[in-house]
Protein backbone atom coordinates (compact mmCIF):
# COMPACT_ATOMS: atom_id res chain seq x y z
CA UNK A 1 0.00 0.00 0.00
CA UNK A 2 3.20 2.33 0.88
CA UNK A 3 4.31 1.29 -2.04
CA UNK A 4 1.71 2.34 -4.13
CA UNK A 5 1.38 5.89 -2.90
CA UNK A 6 5.14 6.24 -3.36
CA UNK A 7 4.96 5.28 -6.87
CA UNK A 8 1.73 7.70 -7.53
CA UNK A 9 3.78 10.52 -5.45
CA UNK A 10 6.57 10.12 -7.91
CA UNK A 11 4.23 9.93 -10.58
CA UNK A 12 2.96 13.40 -9.92
CA UNK A 13 6.26 15.12 -10.27
CA UNK A 14 8.13 18.19 -8.78
CA UNK A 15 7.73 21.73 -9.50
CA UNK A 16 10.71 23.73 -9.16
CA UNK A 17 9.46 27.20 -8.42
CA UNK A 18 12.03 29.87 -8.83
CA UNK A 19 13.34 31.55 -5.61
CA UNK A 20 13.51 35.11 -7.85
CA UNK A 21 9.51 35.18 -7.99
CA UNK A 22 9.29 34.18 -4.53
CA UNK A 23 12.05 36.90 -2.99
CA UNK A 24 10.34 39.73 -5.29
CA UNK A 25 6.60 39.26 -5.93
CA UNK A 26 5.94 41.95 -3.65
CA UNK A 27 8.30 44.14 -5.30
CA UNK A 28 6.19 43.29 -8.52
CA UNK A 29 3.66 44.38 -6.57
CA UNK A 30 2.16 40.69 -7.14
CA UNK A 31 0.06 39.44 -3.95
CA UNK A 32 -0.06 35.80 -2.91
CA UNK A 33 -3.52 34.86 -5.26
CA UNK A 34 -2.09 36.22 -8.16
CA UNK A 35 1.45 34.25 -7.78
CA UNK A 36 -0.74 30.72 -6.59
CA UNK A 37 -2.73 31.03 -9.89
CA UNK A 38 0.97 31.43 -11.93
CA UNK A 39 2.22 28.80 -9.87
CA UNK A 40 -0.74 26.55 -10.57
CA UNK A 41 -0.66 27.32 -14.52
CA UNK A 42 3.08 26.65 -14.25
CA UNK A 43 2.40 23.46 -13.08
CA UNK A 44 -0.13 22.12 -15.23
CA UNK A 45 2.11 23.42 -17.99
CA UNK A 46 5.03 21.21 -16.67
CA UNK A 47 2.50 18.32 -16.94
CA UNK A 48 1.80 18.79 -20.31
CA UNK A 49 -1.23 20.89 -20.13
CA UNK A 50 -0.15 24.45 -21.56
CA UNK A 51 -3.65 25.63 -21.79
CA UNK A 52 -5.88 24.80 -18.02
CA UNK A 53 -9.44 25.54 -18.44
CA UNK A 54 -10.48 27.46 -15.49
CA UNK A 55 -12.85 24.99 -14.21
CA UNK A 56 -9.03 22.95 -14.06
CA UNK A 57 -8.01 25.77 -12.12
CA UNK A 58 -10.55 25.88 -10.16
CA UNK A 59 -10.35 22.42 -8.46
CA UNK A 60 -6.59 23.50 -7.49
CA UNK A 61 -7.74 27.09 -5.91
CA UNK A 62 -10.27 28.75 -3.08
CA UNK A 63 -11.23 30.63 -5.62
CA UNK A 64 -14.38 30.64 -7.78
CA UNK A 65 -14.30 30.53 -11.87
CA UNK A 66 -15.47 33.95 -12.03
CA UNK A 67 -12.77 34.91 -9.95
CA UNK A 68 -10.25 33.06 -11.46
CA UNK A 69 -11.18 34.68 -14.92
CA UNK A 70 -11.02 38.17 -13.53
CA UNK A 71 -7.16 37.55 -12.28
CA UNK A 72 -6.41 36.06 -15.68
CA UNK A 73 -7.32 39.05 -17.19
CA UNK A 74 -5.63 41.31 -14.68
CA UNK A 75 -2.27 39.46 -15.40
CA UNK A 76 -2.62 39.85 -19.04
CA UNK A 77 -3.47 43.36 -19.05
CA UNK A 78 0.01 44.05 -16.61
CA UNK A 79 2.11 42.17 -18.56
CA UNK A 80 2.31 38.88 -16.01
CA UNK A 81 0.82 35.90 -18.33
CA UNK A 82 0.23 36.23 -21.68
CA UNK A 83 -2.42 33.95 -24.41
CA UNK A 84 -0.27 32.85 -27.03
CA UNK A 85 -1.65 30.90 -30.70
CA UNK A 86 -0.07 28.15 -32.13
CA UNK A 87 -1.15 26.25 -35.25
CA UNK A 88 -0.29 22.73 -35.63
CA UNK A 89 -1.81 20.37 -38.82
CA UNK A 90 -4.16 23.06 -39.56
CA UNK A 91 -5.21 23.00 -36.11
CA UNK A 92 -5.00 26.60 -34.08
CA UNK A 93 -3.96 25.65 -29.63
CA UNK A 94 -3.95 28.36 -27.45
CA UNK A 95 -1.41 28.24 -24.24
CA UNK A 96 -0.50 30.09 -21.46
CA UNK A 97 3.09 31.89 -21.47
CA UNK A 98 4.91 33.03 -18.08
CA UNK A 99 7.56 34.77 -20.13
CA UNK A 100 6.16 38.01 -19.47
CA UNK A 101 6.93 37.58 -15.65
CA UNK A 102 10.12 36.38 -16.44
CA UNK A 103 11.12 39.27 -18.42
CA UNK A 104 9.67 41.47 -15.32
CA UNK A 105 12.47 39.75 -13.04
CA UNK A 106 15.58 39.90 -15.14
CA UNK A 107 14.82 43.79 -16.23
CA UNK A 108 14.44 43.99 -12.48
CA UNK A 109 17.82 41.86 -11.37
CA UNK A 110 19.52 44.46 -14.22
CA UNK A 111 17.89 47.17 -12.33
CA UNK A 112 19.43 46.00 -9.18
CA UNK A 113 22.76 45.33 -10.82
CA UNK A 114 23.18 48.64 -12.17
CA UNK A 115 22.04 50.56 -8.99
CA UNK A 116 24.50 48.18 -7.02
CA UNK A 117 27.22 48.89 -9.43
CA UNK A 118 26.57 52.77 -9.44
CA UNK A 119 26.64 52.61 -5.36
CA UNK A 120 29.90 50.98 -5.62
CA UNK A 121 31.35 53.66 -7.90
CA UNK A 122 29.68 56.14 -5.80
CA UNK A 123 31.75 54.87 -2.98
CA UNK A 124 35.09 54.23 -4.00
CA UNK A 125 34.84 58.29 -5.64
CA UNK A 126 33.74 58.94 -2.53
CA UNK A 127 36.56 57.21 -0.74
CA UNK A 128 39.09 58.61 -3.50
CA UNK A 129 38.34 62.08 -2.54
CA UNK A 130 39.39 61.62 1.07
CA UNK A 131 42.01 59.37 0.38
CA UNK A 132 43.84 62.49 -1.78
CA UNK A 133 42.88 65.11 0.82
CA UNK A 134 44.45 62.69 3.60
CA UNK A 135 47.81 62.57 1.45
CA UNK A 136 47.48 66.45 1.21
CA UNK A 137 46.65 66.51 4.81
CA UNK A 138 44.18 69.56 3.50
CA UNK A 139 40.56 69.79 1.88
CA UNK A 140 41.15 69.94 -2.41
CA UNK A 141 40.89 72.65 -3.89
CA UNK A 142 38.02 73.34 -6.61
CA UNK A 143 40.89 73.14 -9.80
CA UNK A 144 41.62 69.59 -8.05
CA UNK A 145 39.04 68.20 -7.56
CA UNK A 146 38.26 69.25 -10.52
CA UNK A 147 41.28 67.54 -12.13
CA UNK A 148 40.44 64.50 -10.29
CA UNK A 149 36.78 64.45 -11.43
CA UNK A 150 38.08 64.50 -15.34
CA UNK A 151 40.00 61.81 -14.40
CA UNK A 152 37.17 59.81 -13.78
CA UNK A 153 34.58 60.79 -15.54
CA UNK A 154 36.21 62.37 -19.46
CA UNK A 155 39.72 59.98 -18.82
CA UNK A 156 37.81 56.69 -17.56
CA UNK A 157 40.57 56.18 -15.45
CA UNK A 158 40.00 53.62 -13.22
CA UNK A 159 40.18 54.68 -9.25
CA UNK A 160 42.57 52.16 -8.38
CA UNK A 161 45.00 53.64 -10.91
CA UNK A 162 44.56 56.68 -9.52
CA UNK A 163 45.58 55.45 -6.21
CA UNK A 164 48.52 53.65 -7.83
CA UNK A 165 49.95 57.10 -9.30
CA UNK A 166 48.66 58.92 -6.08
CA UNK A 167 51.06 55.99 -4.18
CA UNK A 168 54.10 56.99 -6.70
CA UNK A 169 53.96 60.54 -6.21
CA UNK A 170 53.91 59.83 -2.26
CA UNK A 171 57.06 57.80 -2.40
CA UNK A 172 58.39 59.97 -5.32
CA UNK A 173 58.00 62.50 -2.74
CA UNK A 174 56.50 64.76 -5.36
CA UNK A 175 53.13 65.35 -4.67
CA UNK A 176 51.47 67.77 -7.07
CA UNK A 177 48.23 66.43 -9.26
CA UNK A 178 50.58 68.01 -12.00
CA UNK A 179 53.06 64.81 -11.68
CA UNK A 180 50.16 62.38 -10.46
CA UNK A 181 48.19 63.72 -13.96
CA UNK A 182 51.69 63.30 -16.12
CA UNK A 183 51.72 59.64 -14.37
CA UNK A 184 48.56 58.60 -15.66
CA UNK A 185 49.34 59.88 -18.80
CA UNK A 186 51.91 58.30 -19.36
CA UNK A 187 50.83 55.08 -17.99
CA UNK A 188 48.11 55.56 -20.77
CA UNK A 189 50.81 55.76 -23.69
CA UNK A 190 52.36 52.70 -22.04
CA UNK A 191 49.01 50.76 -22.57
CA UNK A 192 48.62 50.64 -18.77
CA UNK A 193 44.99 48.87 -17.99
CA UNK A 194 45.31 47.45 -14.75
CA UNK A 195 47.53 48.26 -11.40
CA UNK A 196 49.72 45.55 -12.18
CA UNK A 197 50.82 47.20 -15.32
CA UNK A 198 51.49 50.15 -13.36
CA UNK A 199 53.41 48.48 -11.05
CA UNK A 200 55.53 46.83 -13.40
CA UNK A 201 56.42 50.13 -14.79
CA UNK A 202 57.09 51.43 -11.41
CA UNK A 203 59.25 48.71 -10.07
CA UNK A 204 61.53 49.34 -13.72
CA UNK A 205 61.27 52.74 -12.78
CA UNK A 206 62.34 52.87 -9.20
CA UNK A 207 65.17 50.04 -10.29
CA UNK A 208 66.59 52.16 -13.26
CA UNK A 209 66.66 55.10 -10.19
CA UNK A 210 64.21 57.40 -11.40
CA UNK A 211 67.28 59.67 -12.79
CA UNK A 212 67.06 62.69 -14.86
CA UNK A 213 66.71 65.02 -11.34
CA UNK A 214 62.95 64.24 -11.19
CA UNK A 215 62.05 65.19 -14.65
CA UNK A 216 60.34 61.65 -15.70
CA UNK A 217 57.11 60.06 -13.92
CA UNK A 218 56.97 56.03 -13.72
CA UNK A 219 55.98 54.80 -16.94
CA UNK A 220 58.15 57.82 -18.98
CA UNK A 221 61.56 56.38 -18.93
CA UNK A 222 61.66 55.71 -22.57
CA UNK A 223 62.03 59.44 -24.17
CA UNK A 224 61.44 60.68 -27.76
CA UNK A 225 60.01 62.98 -30.10
CA UNK A 226 56.51 62.25 -29.43
CA UNK A 227 57.09 62.51 -25.70
CA UNK A 228 54.13 64.20 -23.07
CA UNK A 229 54.99 67.74 -22.80
CA UNK A 230 54.73 69.06 -19.04
CA UNK A 231 51.80 71.82 -18.62
CA UNK A 232 48.46 72.22 -17.48
CA UNK A 233 46.51 68.97 -18.45
CA UNK A 234 43.36 70.51 -17.61
CA UNK A 235 43.35 73.84 -19.47
CA UNK A 236 44.33 71.09 -22.10
CA UNK A 237 40.69 68.94 -21.68
CA UNK A 238 39.03 72.40 -21.56
CA UNK A 239 39.87 73.28 -24.53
Amino acid sequence: MEQKIMQEWIKEGQLSISQVLLANYKVLSLNEMEVMLLIQIESYRAAGNPFPSVEELTIRMTLSQSEIMKLIETLIARGFLALTHHEERQILTEAYSLEPLWEKLWLLYEEKDLTGRVNQQVKEETNLYRLFESEFGRPLSPIEAETLSAWLDQDHVAPALIKEALKEAVISSKLSFRYIDRILLNWTKEGVKTVEDARKIAESFHQSGGSDSGTKAPGSFKQSSDSIPFYDWLEKRKG
